[in-house]
């Protein structure tokens, strides 16, 4: 080797490690031991940011660290470790865990602290403020808080703290980002937030992946003669897969089809009994925790949303990107920032369980309907890629900075 190429190398060297040391230290709190929509849209950013710009610290569950490994970040911290949970019960447990982030942020002294969904959030801004930590902070609530307490709150004294809470830390954050119009709204109509503090950034999906994982086998069978309708996500409370097994009911007397519920939760016990009492549990597939969900969703006929509240809707864009037709709910807030209703997909009214049923036979009467919806909501799909999320986080990285 010459000493022209040794002094190249060098000379290169030097700078990857100027670059290092002049790079942002990013520690990304995710406090979660379920992968679902918050985990993936992580996944995306984190894979998608510059890496020379910024050193990850990524504190999360082993077992969510399993999804993020081959990203390879700098420095990984397990949840375990610190005792810290993913939600608090009790508001000394949230106090305890003030004391524990204020520890993490004592001890890792990062540029920039960003908080993934309210809890993080919550302890990170707390953390900053009562303990006056030289940190930039980011909060990013993932779902509509309003929408959450009037549904799954009832005791009138924790509703009141958690609105405080949520409250604290839309206004005390350096930076609030949101996925989508609706919650920006919620956040300055009901949490007092700074709208110059707020960026809305859509979640994004890496659709040649989605394209290749989808030619995938899936092993079910469906006989001919039937559609196919399918939904994907946590089996929770929010996520309203009663009211879609009682608009299938309904359909399927006029209709052959079957229904694919794609995931695992804890309401999947409820719901094989209400399919059971609906007379329909021999048309209902339940396939549970799937990795691989887009292969069951390109398999279907319809893909049919029918969650209480979103802060954005990352199935449907999902679904999208298979070439799959779209039925939603218009529920707050994210149905509507991605569908046009008519051209790419059906919104459909909320609690209205008539309507659901009609778009259902309306989708599934009309083949050139589904197959014209089906392009339209791929080319809408195009418009959430990584990077353009990515930069656009960046961006909001460089201007606390």
């Amino acid at each position: 080797m010459g000493i022209q190429e040794i002094e190249k190398r060098v000379c290169r060297c030097a700078v990857k490690a100027m670059a290092r040391k002049d790079s942002v230290k990013l520690l990304f709190f995710l406090p979660s031991f379920t992968f679902g929509g918050a985990e993936r849209t992580s996944l995306n950013l984190l894979n998608g940011i510059t890496r020379d710009k910024y050193r990850i610290c990524l504190v999360t569950s082993k077992n969510i660290f399993s999804y993020f490994e081959h990203l390879q970040p700098e420095q990984f911290i397990p949840l375990e470790d610190l005792g810290i949970a993913s939600w608090f019960d009790t508001f000394g447990r949230f106090l305890r865990d003030i004391k524990k982030t204020v520890l993490l942020l004592k001890r890792e002294k990062p540029d920039l602290a960003f908080g993934m969904m309210h809890y993080p959030s919550s302890l990170l801004v707390f953390a900053k403020k009562w303990h006056r930590l030289p940190v930039k902070v980011i909060a990013s609530p993932r779902g509509p808080s309003t929408e959450y307490l009037r549904h799954f709150e009832k005791n009138f004294f924790r509703k009141a703290y958690l609105k405080w809470i949520f409250n604290f830390f839309c206004r005390n954050a350096d930076k609030l980002v949101v996925a989508s119009g609706g919650m920006k709204e919620e956040c300055i109509r009901d949490y007092s937030a700074d709208p110059l503090k707020i960026a809305v950034i859509p979640n994004s999906i890496d659709i040649e992946d989605i394209r290749k994982r989808y030619e995938e086998p899936t092993g079910v069978e469906i006989p001919p003669g039937y559609l196919l309708l399918s939904s994907s996500g946590r089996i929770e409370k929010e996520k309203n897969i009663s009211l879609l097994l009682k608009a299938f009911a309904t359909a399927r007397m006029q209709t052959a089809m079957k229904l694919m519920i794609i995931g695992g939760g804890t309401e999947k016990e409820n719901l094989l009994k209400l399919a059971q009492t609906l007379n329909i549990r021999g048309d209902v597939i339940f396939t549970g925790h799937q990795d691989n969900p887009y292969k069951f969703i390109k398999k279907s006929d319809i893909y049919v949303h029918t969650c209480l509240f979103e802060g954005f809707a990352n199935s449907i864009i999902e679904a999208l990107a298979c070439g799959v037709p779209v039925i939603s709910i218009d529920c707050p807030y994210g149905p509507r920032d991605i569908i046009s209703n008519g051209e790419n997909g059906f919104l459909v009214p909320m609690n209205d369980q008539e309507a659901l049923v009609k778009a259902i036979l309306t989708t599934a009467s009309n083949r050139e309907l589904r197959t014209v919806m089906g392009e339209k909501g791929y080319e809408r799909a195009k418009d959430f890629p990584i990077n353009k999320m990515a930069e656009s986080y960046e961006k909001v990285f460089d201007e606390l900075i």
